[in-house]
């Protein structure tokens, strides 16, 4: 099947594939641009992007090998981005499992979100995996999720969205608009996370109807802005390299936000920046969580603090936990109810 294809290109080309992955994500974390992700989250992705020997893991291939393989991903991957066959054969082992649960064998999760020929109250799968990015081809994409969901909102076949979150978030752009969408959805939205749903991950997964987490130790919240990045530039002077700069004379304000903040001058950035980013998060938090929306602002929750399972049952940054298998079985009840909800409405406007 067309997951195994993955799966062989995948293992096969990894190793020809690592430099360009790590170009996104090294992008991001050098540019310095506003981010909702936990200090761990960041710690991580800098050691994935600027390991501490200096350099990427070497790739054992050949040069004719990796050539090779790149065109055999290339092929493969024509319609899909890495991380959707990522996603995909992820979704191939979930869906094996399930099949070997009685009271889940016949539910049709799906990441064929055009597929008009899925069986009645499909759901539709949605992997929110790793360090978010706003347009990315090798890690989740925010616009990659609002074009499926968008397209799974059109299918007849498809009755709920399933978000199955473990992230410690990212990049802060496009969230806006992608928050718009989740909140546009007819269908209804069931969200698992494990592990962790932090920051920007928690943007996206509190528009469940029910959160759940999957065991007692995920934690999640981290509701808040930063902005983290390197100065290389000492560095760079003790090497003997003198960074030169000239701005036009009506120019003074050029990168000037950004300059005062790499020396220590953070007011403007804080003021003009992130607190905007981080009134609209906290904004669409409170919308989608009612227990969320009457505490007030200088509330631990609505600071940046982060909660394992009980604490953010009480806080109400989650509704319980749930296993896979029940939390697969609700999304489908939910899912059908949806359905006869739509088909009773489509009767009555009929006889009308």
């Amino acid at each position: 099947g067309l997951g195994d294809v993955y799966k062989r290109q995948l293992l096969y080309s990894t190793f020809a594939s690592k430099i360009v992955l790590m170009n996104e994500l090294q992008n991001l974390l050098a540019s310095g641009k506003p981010l909702f992700i936990t200090i761990d989250g960041f710690r991580q992705a800098m050691l994935t992007a600027f390991p501490l020997g200096g350099k990427n893991e070497k790739t054992n291939g050949t040069k004719a090998e990796c050539n090779s393989a790149q065109a055999g991903i290339t092929a493969c991957l024509k319609n899909h981005t890495w991380y959707q066959a990522e996603s995909h054969v992820a979704l191939q082992e979930l869906n094996t499992a399930l099949a070997q649960n009685e009271s889940t064998s016949s539910v049709t999760l799906t990441d064929e979100f055009d597929n008009e020929q899925l069986p009645d109250n499909s759901i539709a799968y949605h992997r929110i995996w790793g360090t978010i990015m706003s347009d990315s081809y090798y890690w989740f994409s925010s616009k990659q999720l609002e074009a499926d969901l968008l397209t799974a909102e059109d299918n007849p076949q498809i009755s709920c969205h399933f978000l199955h979150v473990n992230s410690p978030g990212g990049e802060a752009w496009y969230l806006d608009r992608l928050s718009e969408t989740l909140r546009a959805c007819q269908k209804p939205i069931l969200t698992l996370y494990e592990q962790m749903c932090c920051s920007a991950g928690y943007y996206i997964g509190c528009h469940g109807q029910r959160v759940y987490a999957l065991t007692k130790n995920d934690y999640v919240g981290c509701i808040g802005t930063m902005c983290s990045f390197y100065d290389f530039e000492p560095y760079f002077n003790k090497l003997g390299i003198k960074r030169v700069e000239a701005k036009a004379s009506n120019s003074d304000l050029k990168n000037k936000t950004f300059d005062d903040l790499r020396h220590g001058k953070d007011e403007k950035y804080v003021h003009d920046i992130l607190d905007p980013l981080n009134i609209q998060f906290l904004a669409e938090v409170r919308s989608q969580r009612s227990r969320l929306a009457d505490l007030p602002d200088d509330a631990p929750v609505l600071r940046g603090e982060t909660f394992y399972t009980p604490q953010a049952v009480e806080i109400g940054l989650a509704d319980g936990t749930r296993t896979m298998v029940e939390a697969i079985a609700e999304a489908v009840a939910m899912g059908r109810e949806y359905a006869e909800n739509n088909k009773l409405k489509s009767a009555i406007y009929n006889i009308v």
